[in-house]
Order: C-alpha cells, then structure tokens, then sequence
C-alpha cells in the first residue's frame, strides 16, 4: 500500500468521526432553538446535520472505493439513517432510487 493511500485511510476514518460528531452537535443545537421557540432556526439546523450526514455517507462511500478498488462494487449508507446513527447497514444503490433501505423515512426529527 502506498504512503498516500495509508494517509487517506487514517484521515478517511477521522473524517468520518468528526462528522458523527457534528452531526450530533447540530441536532443538539436544533433540539435547544426548538426549546426556545425558534422552530425555523432548528429547521434549518436539522438541515444542516442532514447534510453532514450525507457528508459521512460520501466518506462511507470512499472508504468502500479506496478498499474494493472499483465503482462497480461501491456501497452506500442511507444519509437519514446515518445522520440518525440508527443503522449502519450496507446496501447496493438501486438506479430507480436513492433509497432502497427498509428503515427510511423523511422524518427528520426521529432519533434513537
């Protein structure tokens, strides 16, 4: 293995921590807005923790590249369900849509 390819895998798993983290972060700050009465403002925070969640899923995604060697065998983790850490299943990405996990729901305030 490479030296460059040893690096992106160290940086690729703390990538992809930092990003659980702020994903965490982002929902905790939501949840206090919405305490406070600003539902737009933790709308918009939710958003943003459902962006780093896709975010960690394109890291996922790398991680799967930079091992299987081949886009033909790339896997993927359903953003939602990521952001929301509720699963960590691996599924093959069907053309006719992006989802094709059972536990997918676009209720984003769902969290374990």
């Amino acid at each position: 293995m490479s030296e460059m390819l040893k690096q992106l895998e160290e940086k690729l798993s703390q990538w992809e921590k930092l990003l659980a983290e702020e994903a965490k972060e982002l929902g905790i700050w939501a949840d206090k807005a919405e305490e406070e009465g600003q539902p737009k403002l933790a709308t918009k925070l939710r958003e943003a923790a459902l962006l780093v969640g896709n975010a960690r899923l394109k890291v996922a995604e790398a991680k799967v590249i930079k091992e299987s060697g081949s886009l033909a065998e790339e896997l993927a983790l359903c953003a939602v369900c990521a952001w929301r850490e509720t699963c960590q299943k691996r599924f093959t990405r069907d053309t006719g849509s992006p989802f094709r996990c059972p536990d997918f729901t676009r209720d984003v305030t769902l969290k374990p």
